[in-house]
């Protein structure tokens, strides 16, 4: 597909503006043949953000539809022609971003005329939709609510001008008719393009007996040794041949005016919409004081609160101030997660007849839930590439479900960012809530903490992730995230009740580092000069931690324990580069809060190898020690899996006492009978749970 879109920019000019070499005669016609898919040019075998007009890198299948959508919500003057082909159209995510047309407001947004090129065959197979019938593919899409248009048989190109003629025209009706009467329009028929031609299509007919035009044959490179075959080199010559190009250009190899006349000139060329470059769209989001929503703390530890509860009043109050510009997308789960809040401001979209029983759903509603997180990264993706806001919540097991996608979009972010022209867009957040750690009633199935994983591995440069302690911290993100460009920003958060540790004030303070000694915690003087640091990144995590203290504090009072809170996991090293005055020191600002010889103990709320991969390029990993989930899990109590998986508070203090036993003689003296001790409680814990089904009074009761 690529060399299409790189001959109309070519022909249309748009490639000579962003690249002088590429001229419209001889010369440029000789260099961008060469020039495509060759090493260090900017065109290679795909669209990339090299190519003017563009906004997403291609590659893997199924993310047409969904981004082309995306793009044109709240654009009203934007009609994006989504071209699918038959083959991506088989594709899992393409199946259900077909029904992206019972979302989408004529009134408010613009519209997507999906184009699909049905040619009958994919690499070496025939495709579905190749093989059924023109009526069957009528009723198919009739029956998603579309008004197809099959073209086919002879005489195909003055029939796609008509076909397209006319599904301009629907278009501008339904949206003309839904911006000029008061009541909304429900089930709107949007047209659908089918075209059938044969694959390869005017290509070469056959060779060597074997038929390449109309079958796989001509699928990618149909011949591929043209250099040294004289046979293959004569069927490309006569094919290439057969286009007539003298016909068209000048001796100078300038098309000639019978054919510049038709080729669309300013702002009407492809390569020069404004959509594409989303920073030319871009209309800054207006934040609401956070302070209404914040928590005043009294005693530390003792109010509880969620976090997710606290985020969707402030949220509520963004959808306030930016009517036009942001959107939240979710997969059936605002409600689960508890940020009901926002439907004192907006509604979920839906342009279909409502339900009777059906709350929250209104055609102008901005929130954006559909039961596919493949539609609804889609959907995002292509509003922030054209310059809006948007957040993708979703419970943390089945973010996965999009890891590959999220990379895909990753690597467009990262090559945008080395083209000069390309400007800066609003970053790309994701709420994980219902999180492993209290699936109490779902179990195994639904704790899964690797989606941070997979985009800590891959693009760390480009990440920021938070995990907010507590209701103000869990703002302070949101604030944060919001404000970044070109980011891939994740907040990881539980959705119930938890202790409240911060005030709004400390929370901003600590978001400007992501990492924080809380002084409060081990006391001043054990926080100036401790036997052992103790660390932690995320809210249950965070609970357990500072339990972890209050027992030691209690059984062993001359132990020294520093603690350190880490609220945004890439400011260790990886990501967030703004954060850290130079490169290269991020050893010594990692020593500033762990020091530079005590031992350590770090608990975290997702796999370990996270950990290890950022701080172990930068310090001695000896005298560390990993706590965090360790793939046990089942429904159990919110104790009984942090037991499971050694992040309780018990297993903490048990860890402290040894690693601190190293340099204190006192702790040394006890380690043995303390360990024993505290090994007999979790053992009385455990026998309680089986009996009781629940967890003891004093681990659900416990405050600092």
């Amino acid at each position: 597909g690529a060399p299409a879109i790189l001959a109309n920019l070519f022909a249309e000019e748009t490639m000579y503006e962003f690249y002088n070499d590429y001229t419209r005669d001889k010369k440029g016609t000789g260099k961008i043949i060469k020039d495509f898919s060759w090493p260090h040019t900017p065109f290679p075998s795909h669209v990339t953000p090299t190519v003017p007009g563009s906004i997403l890198e291609g590659g893997e299948l199924g993310y047409s539809l969904s981004t082309a959508f995306g793009a044109v919500l709240d654009n009203p003057k934007l009609i994006a022609a989504a071209v699918v082909g038959d083959g991506e159209a088989e594709t899992g995510p393409i199946a259900a971003s077909w029904h992206s047309n019972k979302f989408l407001n004529p009134k408010t947004s613009g519209a997507v005329l999906p184009i699909i090129h049905l040619n009958g065959y994919k690499i070496a197979n025939p495709t579905i939709l190749g093989t059924m019938t023109d009526t069957e593919i009528m009723n198919y899409f009739k029956g998603l609510g579309y008004r197809p248009h099959i073209i086919s048989g002879g005489n195909i190109e003055i029939k796609t001008a008509k076909s397209l003629q006319k599904a301009y025209s629907e278009i501008r009706k339904i949206q003309l008719q839904a911006r000029k009467q008061k009541d909304p329009i429900y089930k709107p028929k949007w047209p659908v393009v089918v075209l059938r031609s044969p694959k390869g299509w005017k290509g070469i007919k056959e060779f060597n007996g074997h038929p390449i035009e109309g079958s796989f044959h001509s699928h990618g490179i149909p011949l591929p040794n043209p250099k040294n075959d004289p046979k293959e080199f004569k069927a490309i010559k006569k094919w290439l041949e057969s286009y007539k190009i003298e016909e068209l250009i000048d001796k100078n190899g300038k098309p000639l005016t019978t054919v510049s006349r038709y080729i669309p000139k300013g702002k009407y060329r492809m390569g020069m919409n404004k959509h594409a470059i989303g920073g030319n769209m871009l209309k800054e989001i207006k934040l609401p004081s956070m302070s209404p929503h914040s928590i005043k703390i009294k005693k530390r530890g003792a109010q509880k609160q969620s976090s997710l509860i606290k985020a969707g009043g402030y949220l509520k109050n963004v959808f306030a101030k930016n009517k036009k510009n942001f959107r939240i997308f979710c997969p059936d789960e605002l409600e689960s997660n508890k940020l009901l809040k926002i439907f004192e401001q907006t509604k979920r979209a839906y342009m279909w007849p409502i339900p009777k029983n059906a709350e929250h759903l209104a055609p102008e509603g901005r929130a954006m839930e559909i039961l596919s997180e493949h539609v609804l990264q889609g959907w995002m993706q292509g509003y922030i590439l054209t310059g809006r806001y948007g957040i993708l919540v979703s419970y943390e097991a089945f973010t996965t479900i999009i890891s590959s996608m999220v990379d895909q979009y990753a690597k467009f972010i990262n090559q945008a960012l080395k083209v000069p022209w390309r400007k800066p867009i609003p970053s790309a957040v994701y709420i994980e809530s219902s999180v492993g750690w209290r699936q109490d009633h779902n179990g195994y199935s639904h704790q899964n903490p690797s989606f941070v994983s997979g985009v800590l591995q891959k693009h760390g440069h480009l990440c920021q992730i938070y995990y907010p302690a507590d209701a103000n911290a869990m703002l302070a993100a949101l604030e944060e995230t919001l404000k970044r460009k070109n980011s891939i920003c994740v907040i990881v958060a539980g959705k119930r009740d938890l202790p409240q540790w911060q005030s709004l004030k400390e929370a901003r303070t600590q978001a400007k580092k992501g990492i924080a000694i809380w002084q409060w915690v081990g006391g001043k003087d054990a926080s100036s000069n401790p036997d052992v640091v103790l660390a932690s990144a995320g809210d249950y995590i965070t609970q357990e931690a500072i339990y972890a203290v209050k027992l030691c504090k209690e059984l062993i009072p001359e132990l020294k324990v520093r603690y350190v809170n880490v609220s945004e996991l890439t400011a260790l090293s990886l990501g967030d580069r703004s954060k850290r005055s130079k490169p290269g020191t991020s050893e010594k600002e990692i020593n500033k809060y762990l020091t530079a010889d005590k031992p350590v103990v770090f608990s975290y709320h997702g796999y370990t190898n996270d950990i290890e991969q950022i701080l172990w390029p930068y310090v001695n990993s000896d005298r560390f020690s990993l706590h965090g989930y360790q793939e046990h899990g089942s429904t159990t109590t919110p104790f009984d899996m942090k037991v499971a998986n050694g992040v309780s508070f018990y297993h903490l203090a048990i860890d402290l006492i040894e690693k601190a036993a190293q340099n204190n003689k006192k702790v040394a003296r006890r380690k043995t009978g303390l360990i024993r001790k505290i090994n007999r409680m979790i053992k009385s814990h455990q026998k309680h749970i089986e009996k009781h089904g629940d967890d003891p009074e004093e681990v659900k009761n416990m405050q600092w």
